[in-house]
């Protein structure tokens, strides 16, 4: 794998590894099926706050359960812990949308 656009980060540094079956956190998902879409480095705070919210949003209209797991590397960088991972399904309907 190559190093995310505008990063000096790999996509394995966005992917939670306590991460349960079923699920997956936003980035984690991204850097699996489509490293490119990942954000660059001075729109990472910003892009997860949008993305997290959205997925948020469309968990609970859809009744899609959410777990909490231990940030990605790329995440810690920024001072996050813990992020939410959604199930798999509602990832997969976001990214054909």
């Amino acid at each position: 794998m190559g190093h995310v656009k505008g990063s000096k980060r790999l996509p394995e540094d966005f992917i939670s590894r306590d991460v349960p079956a079923g699920h997956d956190t936003i980035w984690g998902w991204a850097a699996k099926y489509s490293p490119q879409d990942l954000p660059a480095e001075p729109d990472l705070a910003k892009a997860f706050a949008e993305e997290t919210t959205k997925l948020m949003q469309q968990s609970a209209a859809n009744g899609c359960s959410v777990v909490t797991v231990t940030a990605p590397t790329a995440l810690r960088a920024l001072g996050a812990d813990r992020i939410p991972a959604f199930e798999t399904s509602l990832l997969y309907m976001m990214s054909r949308s």
